[in-house]
């Protein structure tokens, strides 16, 4: 029996990290913030590209997914989970192309109790009729599942319009959850009326999902959204959103040894 030829196994794992890395800077449509060394061997983030929005945003979503974000997600006073959500209505409303595209974030990062979040919902969109607990049962639920809303309404604010539901997960342990959004479930549960257009179903993460298992994932989870697809289409993101994020990275980053991004 021959022995496993540690260089050449060596050079495959290489080439494939090579081959993600190339990925990532395409797909991240120049957010990217590292740098690959001449010499191959390490990757550089220069200092003034966290200056940059979408890399802020590329080096907030990299610790999201390097730290425990069950343990470890406050830095600064700020609880990391929650900065995904306005993050992500606003990537979804760029990705959407309109500027007419407005959101509410309906997740832990609101304020308010789940029966006014549904009803302010169903008010802000013009369609639903608002909450109504449709089975009777004690209101446990916080968000059931639905962090952010968009949708692009027309002129007129009459019914029947593109709306997106999307909910957001930090970490690496998601992939159990990618199919717990239902939307036919949710309106029913807790939604007077109904929509004219059902909702189209979204799920973003933190992490940058491989292609292998790209459409397999898709399947159950909609419209994916992972980190390289949120760094694309977080350009214009500004105001607090964007305060935060930087100002969580900054004290997170200090968690992670050898980190120097």
């Amino acid at each position: 029996m021959g022995c496993d030829d540690s260089e050449d196994r060596n050079a495959y794992l290489i080439d494939g990290v090579m081959a993600e890395i190339e990925r990532r800077e395409r797909a991240c449509g120049l957010g990217y913030p590292f740098i690959l060394e001449s010499h191959g061997a390490s990757l550089r983030c220069p200092e003034t590209e966290p200056e940059k929005a979408q890399s802020a945003v590329y080096l907030y979503l990299l610790l999201a997914t390097r730290l425990n974000m069950k343990d470890d997600r406050i830095h600064a006073g700020i609880d990391g989970t929650t900065l995904l959500e306005p993050l992500s209505a606003h990537a979804i409303g760029s990705y959407l192309g309109s500027k007419k595209a407005e959101s509410l974030v309906f997740g832990t990062y609101a304020e308010g109790g789940f029966e006014y979040k549904v009803d302010k919902l169903c008010r802000v969109i013009g369609e639903g009729g608002g909450f109504l607990n449709k089975g009777k049962v004690p209101v446990r639920a916080r968000d059931d599942k639905l962090d952010v809303a968009i949708w692009i309404p027309f002129a007129d604010r009459l019914p029947g319009q593109l709306i997106v539901f999307a909910q957001c997960k930090t970490g690496t342990n998601w992939l159990g959850s990618s199919s717990e959004l239902r939307i036919d479930t949710f309106t029913k549960r807790w939604i007077e009326g109904s929509f004219v257009v059902d909702p189209v179903r979204a799920f973003c993460v933190a992490e940058a999902v491989s292609e292998t298992n790209w459409s397999h994932i898709g399947f159950s989870t909609g419209m994916l959204f992972d980190r390289c697809r949120l760094v694309e289409h977080c350009c214009g993101l500004s105001g607090k959103s964007l305060s935060e994020i930087r100002e969580w990275t900054l004290e997170a980053k200090k968690a992670v040894p050898g980190f120097d991004g």
